[in-house]
């Protein structure tokens, strides 16, 4: 078996602890929870209304980020701290290899828990309005965001113990903050590259009603793709080149 395959393996069961998984899997539902208490009793304009007022409140600016954020910063970071990295390059595995396989391990588990709430979150929207052209959309939007913001965070996972407060700190101040305030720096966010991969795929109503709840500068979905690989591509590239440099022990 390839050492890249193996080591992504070996980060995917690391990151799947089972009270992480209930918790994240708990919080992956609560979006279409609300979603479920709030269209009982709406007309289906009204219920699209309140599911996009979820995806663009909830989902993409919070939920998204942070549970890929407590993923992701442990791929790199717990190994560092436990001392079992430097024995894991001391192997004759390509820097590359590990690195590519770090960011895959974050990217299968955060994107696998974000694609279940998106899920979850369209099927109950599905179920109220019998229209189910969202599930798809938002389940790869969602896996848009998951990958870029893994991308980001497995290495700041391995630069600063204290990667969850960074985190919060640039998905909190700098996203939707200074990005909202500043709506030309949007291709620099995670959440709104991954809401343009949705609009983009989703029916040309839901993008004129996505623009009713504020959300501008939407790059479509074939921009969206490139940004996502390319923010992942240049992850690998610099993990692998720390991986190289640092000192690991």
């Amino acid at each position: 078996m390839p050492a890249a395959l193996v080591i992504t393996t070996m980060t995917t069961r690391q990151l799947l602890g089972v009270r992480r998984m209930i918790l994240f899997g708990l919080a992956e539902l609560a979006p279409a929870g609300v979603v479920l208490l709030m269209t009982q009793t709406l007309a289906q304009e009204a219920a699209l209304d309140r599911f996009l007022a979820m995806v663009i409140a909830l989902y993409f600016p919070l939920l998204v980020p942070i549970v890929t954020l407590v993923v992701a910063a442990s791929a790199l970071g717990d190994e560092r701290r436990d001392g079992t990295l430097s024995f894991l390059v001391l192997r004759p595995i390509p820097r590359s290899a590990i690195a590519l396989s770090k960011v895959g391990g974050a990217v299968i588990v955060a994107a696998g828990l974000n694609t279940f709430g998106a899920i979850a979150l369209a099927v109950v929207y599905g179920i109220d309005s019998g229209s189910w052209d969202l599930v798809v959309p938002l389940a790869v939007g969602g896996a848009f965001a998951s990958i870029a913001y893994a991308s980001l965070f497995v290495p700041l996972g391995f630069f600063t113990d204290r990667a969850v407060l960074v985190g919060l700190a640039f998905v909190f101040i700098f996203e939707n903050a200074v990005v909202s305030a500043l709506s030309g720096l949007s291709s620099l966010s995670p959440w709104r590259i991954g809401m343009s991969g949705f609009a983009g795929l989703a029916p040309s109503e839901v993008a004129m009603e996505l623009s009713d709840f504020g959300a501008v500068n939407l790059s479509g979905f074939g921009t969206a793709l490139l940004r996502t690989v390319v923010i992942a591509a240049l992850s690998v590239a610099a993990t692998t080149m720390v991986l190289r440099r640092r000192d690991l022990t």
